[in-house]
C-alpha cells in the first residue's frame, strides 16, 4: 500500500466564505479589463468592492434572476463580458428559460455565479436548497459546470474563466464559510482532479463541499487499515474524464461523493468515464426525499455524503468481497 504523501488537511487557518475571497478578486478584474460587467438580484456582498470603485460597472437588476439573465445576455452580445450573480435556487430556477434560451443557445460569455448551491442555505428550508443545480446546469447546451471545494479554490476557477471567453459558465458556491483544505486543491488548472492524499486501497472523489467529507472519511479509513487516497473534481462539465481515468487505473474502488442530484453530477461521470472492465463504482449523492430544516452538516449526513456515510460505504464494500472471497 502506499503511504500518504501529501499533509493532513487539518488546519488553523480561519475558514472564509467564497464571497469574501471572490469579492477583491472580481473588483480587481474589472478594474483591469473595461469590458467586465458585473450583475446581482439584490445581493451585493460579491460586488462591494466594484461598487465602492465605479458604480458604473454593477447592474443590479432587483429581485429579478429571470431579467438579470436576460439583461447579463444581452450585455453581452453589445461586446461585454458579463458575471451575474444571485441566490442559487433562485438563479437556477427562476431564470432557468432565459438561461437556456437566451445565454446558452446563442453561447454568449456569461459567468454565472450561484451563492449557497445544494444545501449552503440548509436552516432556511427547503425554499433556499438546490441539490439540483448541478443537474440542471448540466443540461444547458455548451454550459461548463464547476462547484469549488473551498474559498481557495472558487478563486481558482473564477480566475480562470475570466481568462476564457469561450461560452457560458456556471460555478456553485457555497453560502457560509467552508473547512480549510490543503493548498493542493486549490492549486495548478481546476479543469482537472487534483490530488489531495495518496493511497491504493480505494480512491475516493468528491466535488464541492464533500471534499472535506471525504478526507475526513480517509481519516477514519486509516484508523481501519484502509489506505484511501481522495481526489478533488471542481469541474462536472466538460468532464475530465481522460485523467480521472489515469487516477483510478490502479485502485479497484473508486467512491465518488457530491451534495446535488445524481444525473449530471459526478458518480454518472465517473462512472461513464471508466467504462467496463474497470474498478467497482459506488456513487454516493443526494436524492429526492423531502429534506429537514437543518444545519448543512447535518443535512449531509441525512443523505449519507458525509465523512461517516462515505467511511461505511466503503467499509460495506470491502466487508462484502471479502465475504465473497
Amino acid at each position: 500500500m502506499t503511504t500518504t504523501s501529501i499533509p493532513p488537511h487539518h488546519t488553523s487557518v480561519a475558514p472564509q466564505s467564497m464571497r469574501a475571497a471572490l469579492a477583491p478578486v472580481l473588483a480587481a478584474a474589472v478594474d483591469d479589463d473595461s469590458s467586465l460587467i458585473a450583475l446581482g438580484a439584490d445581493g451585493r456582498a460579491l460586488f462591494n468592492q466594484v461598487l465602492e470603485r465605479d458604480p458604473r460597472r454593477y447592474v443590479d437588476a432587483g429581485i429579478a434572476e429571470a431579467n438579470l439573465v436576460g439583461v447579463a445576455a444581452g450585455l453581452a452580445r453589445a461586446g461585454l463580458r458579463p458575471v451575474a450573480a444571485a441566490m442559487a435556487p433562485f438563479l437556477v430556477r427562476r431564470a432557468y428559460e432565459q438561461i437556456r434560451l437566451d445565454v446558452c443557445v446563442p453561447g454568449l460569455p456569461v459567468v454565472l455565479l450561484g451563492v449557497g448551491g445544494g444545501f449552503g442555505y440548509g436552516p432556511l428550508g427547503p425554499t433556499h436548497h438546490a441539490p439540483d443545480d448541478i443537474t440542471l446546469m448540466s443540461a444547458m447546451p455548451g454550459m461548463r459546470v464547476y462547484c469549488p471545494a473551498d474559498a481557495a479554490d472558487a478563486v481558482s476557477v473564477v480566475r480562470t474563466l475570466l481568462a476564457d471567453t469561450s461560452g457560458p459558465a456556471y460555478v456553485r458556491l457555497s453560502a457560509r464559510p467552508d473547512p480549510v483544505l490543503p493548498t493542493a486543491a486549490s492549486e495548478g488548472d481546476p479543469r482537472g482532479p487534483r490530488l489531495l492524499r495518496d493511497g491504493d486501497d480505494v480512491l475516493v472523489l468528491a466535488t464541492g463541499r464533500c471534499v472535506a467529507e471525504a478526507l475526513d472519511a480517509a481519516d477514519g479509513l486509516a484508523a481501519d487499515g484502509v489506505v484511501a487516497a481522495v481526489a478533488s473534481v471542481t469541474t462536472l462539465r466538460p468532464f475530465p474524464a481522460t485523467a480521472i481515468r489515469e487516477l483510478a487505473g490502479r485502485r479497484p474502488l473508486v467512491v465518488t461523493a457530491a451534495e446535488s442530484l445524481a444525473p449530471g453530477g459526478l458518480g454518472p461521470a465517473t462512472a461513464e468515464a471508466l467504462g467496463r472492465p474497470g474498478p467497482a463504482v459506488i456513487s454516493l449523492h443526494t436524492d429526492h426525499r423531502y429534506p429537514p430544516v437543518a444545519a448543512h452538516q447535518d443535512l449531509l449526513r441525512f443523505y449519507g455524503v458525509d465523512g461517516q456515510g462515505i467511511r461505511s460505504a466503503v467499509l460495506s464494500y470491502r466487508h462484502r468481497k471479502t465475504r465473497e472471497a
